[in-house]
This record gives structure tokens, sequence and C-alpha cells, in this order.
């Protein structure tokens, strides 16, 4: 699968992931409330899914990568992403929310889980220039859709902490969109 679909495929399942209802009770101290809650947790179980692998292609992209721009891009992701989740759970935990492993059950978690494995197999088949340009054009698309998804959950979000998280994390990930389209562009060049 392209990377190009599985961005499209992203949009897909980030916004069909933000289905919620309305919230009915105000929640207890240091906790959203039930309605927020289920689609909190449903947001942070896609969320920590995709940056633990994102983890997993940094680390892959440090021992395939031709580029020393991918290489220097793909640890500085590594790190930032496990720093990210760390913040993400520990989000969850104070306000209650299990975030549980993708549901493989549900169309939208076997499309997620689906389309990971293939992706990584793509990678993994990769070295050298080839993995670079492919490795950007996924984490380049798979950006903006985690951009889109941040916003529209941190739109639906009633905790301050929860907004401010999302808000902040959408930040963080238009300045690495903006770094990685950088380093797709040298990468690729004037080739395709």
């Amino acid at each position: 699968m392209s990377p190009k679909g599985l961005a499209a495929m992203f949009m897909v399942l980030f916004v069909t992931a933000n289905a919620g209802g309305a919230f009915a009770t105000p929640p207890a101290s240091g906790q959203v409330d039930t309605a927020e809650a289920g689609t909190l947790g449903e947001a942070l179980t896609v969320l920590h899914a995709v940056s633990q692998w994102s983890i997993d292609l940094s680390k892959m992209a440090d021992e395939r990568a031709k580029s020393d721009l991918v290489k220097d891009y793909a640890r500085a992701m590594a790190t930032a992403n496990a720093d990210k989740d760390a913040k993400l759970m520990s989000i969850a935990q104070k306000n209650g929310i299990e975030v549980a492993p993708l549901d493989p059950k549900t169309e939208e978690g076997k499309s997620l889980l689906d389309r990971i494995k293939a992706e990584t197999q793509l990678l993994g088949s990769l070295k050298g220039d080839a993995f670079d340009k492919e490795y950007m054009t996924l984490v380049t698309n798979t950006q903006q859709s985690v951009s889109h998804f941040l916003e529209t959950h941190k739109a639906a979000a009633k905790d301050p902490a929860v907004k401010q998280f999302m808000g902040d994390m959408k930040t963080t990930v238009q300045n690495r969109l903006k770094t990685a389209q950088d380093i797709m562009a040298k990468v690729y060049g004037t080739s395709i």
C-alpha cells in the first residue's frame, strides 16, 4: 500500500474515531465524564498505537536509511515520540482512562493494524535511497492526518488539560511536519 493510500485511510480512521455523544453528567474531580472518557479513550488508543509504530519505524530508519538527514530525523522522532507517548499515558491515567491495544475485531482497529503491518513490511523490504523516500513520504502523510485528528479531538474535548495536551501535540506535529517536508524535498531532490 502506498503512503498516500495509508494517509487517506488514516484520515478516515481518525475522523470516524471521533464518534462521541453528549456529555451527560459532570465528571468526578480529576476525571473526564463517561461520554468524553469513551471518546478520549478511543483517541488516546489510536495516538498511542501510532506513536509506538512511529518509534519502531524510526528505529528501522536509523538502520536502513542512506541519508544522514533521515537518520538524524528518525533518531529525534524516536526520542520525542517516546516522551510524548509517556505524557499521553500520564493524562490517560490521571483521567482514569484505559489505553487498550487496538481491537482487531473492530473495523477501525483491524484497518489500522493491517496498515501498520503492511507499511512496516514495505519499509522493511527497502534500504538506502528507496527507504529514505518511502519513509519520509509516509512520515509526512501520517503527520498531516495526525494533525487533523488532534484538531478534531481538541475541539471535542471538555477537560482543559486534555485540550491543552491535544493543542500542544498538534503544534509539535505541525513543526515536525515542516521539518519532514524540508527533509523530503532534499531527499527527493530532482528525482521521483
